[in-house]
């Protein structure tokens, strides 16, 4: 088992690192992702996105590797394969295009106390967010 972190959360998957590949079966990656691997490309639901460079998004067993395929759904991923950890994320693009809209994602963070508080409970109402940095 390895880990993959994305905006959300992490989770377990079922993973072979080899020749420093991040190899999935199909269905796993399907299950982290939500796209299926169909002969036309990549797919989710009725849109598809064509594999360019085959060798390099599948092993020759039909493995999808993880860093390789993350670009061809409009993603990002990066993999530590000593410590089997790899991160997914939005493409920069992506970000960029929906910080345009200035709608904050979800999310659910401890206030003061410790109670877990959402941005949703704010619905309707407006509210200052404020972003702090060590570095």
């Amino acid at each position: 088992m390895a880990t993959v972190i994305n905006d959300t959360q992490h989770v377990e998957v079922e993973a072979s690192i080899a020749d420093d590949r991040w190899l999935m079966t199909p269905g796993a990656f399907e299950a982290l992702t939500g796209w299926t691997l169909k002969p036309e490309g990549m797919c989710r639901e009725d849109v598809c996105a064509p594999i360019y460079r085959k060798q390099a998004v599948l092993s020759p067993d039909g493995m999808v590797d993880l860093v390789e395929a993350a670009p061809v759904i409009g993603m990002t991923a990066v993999a530590d394969i000593a410590r089997e950890v790899a991160a997914l994320g939005a493409s920069a693009s992506a970000r960029a295009e929906s910080m345009t809209t200035l709608q904050a994602p979800a999310f659910t963070l401890p206030d003061m106390a410790g109670k877990p508080v959402s941005l949703h409970d704010f619905d309707r109402r407006k509210v200052l967010l404020l972003a702090l940095s060590s570095w």
